[in-house]
């Protein structure tokens, strides 16, 4: 069968496209000269580029963009059915779209792979704190973890609110937290260079709603070089959201390495609701690994180790998403764990608790937790 001339082309392009997502990733992974060039001279240069053209804008560019996005694709949605209608030029139509909506992902692909997605495929937080991500752990480390984070929750609940019974209620608002976030970074950068932020670019998502439904607090936009934050539920989570963005923004892309990221700058800020907030993160994540060994141990924290005020803040921030759980939040967690397990995250969704084991292996290094 003849190959029409559209169809050709259509499928050379895909052809080039595939060797160029295997041969870049191929290079990437083989060559040392090429690998350091990326992670350290184009990366830092070209998000910082992305950041100093689009930060400035006071909405975020990624949003709009992902909405001509899904508009492009009714569009062509609403083309085919049109299309099926007409017999004799359905199937043509179909193979045409088809090979149109291959090269489409394709070129997203590879444009998500020279943009950020090769710092998936290299361990920036190892070079930067030397602590391994696959740390080991016992159950006496977790319980003194998560024993420190109850001491560590108490006391800093009381100095923000000077009261051990009422939920953390604030009203700085995003700008200033950002601004926050900015600084910490910064100072941090003085001990840790690889913490230096310049040309910031974090906004608040347009989305916040619609996000909710999904449990997504923020997200990195890799095409735009954004950091985009939810800024709809309780304030207490919103500081270490922030950081946990700029660090993907930094080349920290797996998920546990932006989450020890941001917890570390946020627990050492100067802000006492930035230390708050990375505090209520972790103990998150750490109460939920202590839950898997001793469930006991782990009720009887929540129950008589946090002082009322913090669990009123855990109640706020539980009761804040319930009237957003739906199907579509099991449905998007599902697709977004496919996605990181293709991109080098082999526990998928799981690899955001695993900041508990870097926590723990900052420990072991340094003889402090962060």
């Amino acid at each position: 069968m003849k190959i029409q001339p559209r169809f050709k082309a259509k499928i050379l392009y895909i052809l080039g496209a595939f060797i160029g997502i295997v041969g870049l990733q191929y290079i990437f992974l083989h060559f040392v000269t090429f690998r350091d060039f990326y992670l350290f001279d184009f990366y830092p240069a070209f998000s910082g580029f992305l950041r100093m053209v689009l930060g400035w804008f006071p909405f975020s560019i990624g949003d709009v963009l992902y909405v001509l996005v899904g508009v492009g694709l009714l569009l062509g949605i609403i083309s085919l059915a049109k299309h099926v209608f007409n017999i004799k030029n359905a199937k043509r139509e179909m193979i045409d779209l088809l090979l149109r909506f291959i090269a489409g992902i394709l070129t997203v692909y590879l444009v998500f792979l020279l943009f950020w997605g090769l710092n998936y495929r290299y361990n920036r937080l190892a070079a930067t704190f030397h602590i391994s991500m696959q740390g080991d752990y016992s159950v006496s480390e977790i319980k003194q973890l998560c024993d420190t984070l109850v001491h560590n929750l108490n006391n800093l609940h009381y100095r923000v609110v000077g009261n051990d019974s009422l939920a953390v209620v604030t009203q700085v608002d995003f700008l200033t937290l950002k601004k926050e976030a900015v600084d910490d970074y910064n100072k941090l950068s003085r001990i840790r260079p690889s913490l230096a932020y310049e040309k910031e670019s974090v906004k608040p998502s347009m989305f916040g709603q619609l996000m909710n439904y999904s449990g997504v607090t923020g997200y990195y936009n890799p095409f735009t070089g954004e950091a985009q934050v939810n800024t709809t539920p309780p304030t207490v989570s919103i500081p270490f959201t922030t950081c946990h963005e700029i660090a993907h923004q930094l080349g920290f892309a797996a998920e546990q390495a932006a989450n020890f990221v941001g917890y570390y700058v946020a627990s050492n800020s100067r802000h006492l609701l930035f230390q708050y907030s990375a505090k209520f993160s972790l103990f998150l994540y750490a109460i939920n690994v202590m839950g898997r060994f001793d469930r006991k141990y782990a009720d009887s924290l929540w129950k008589r180790g946090l002082m009322p005020g913090v669990r009123k803040d855990y109640q706020k921030y539980f009761m804040f998403f319930r009237p957003f759980e739906s199907g579509f939040h099991e449905l998007s967690n599902q697709m977004y764990d496919q996605f990181l397990k293709a991109n080098e995250q082999k526990k998928g969704i799981k690899s955001y608790r695993g900041v508990v084991a870097l926590v723990l292996s900052y420990k072991k290094e340094y003889g402090v937790f962060p």
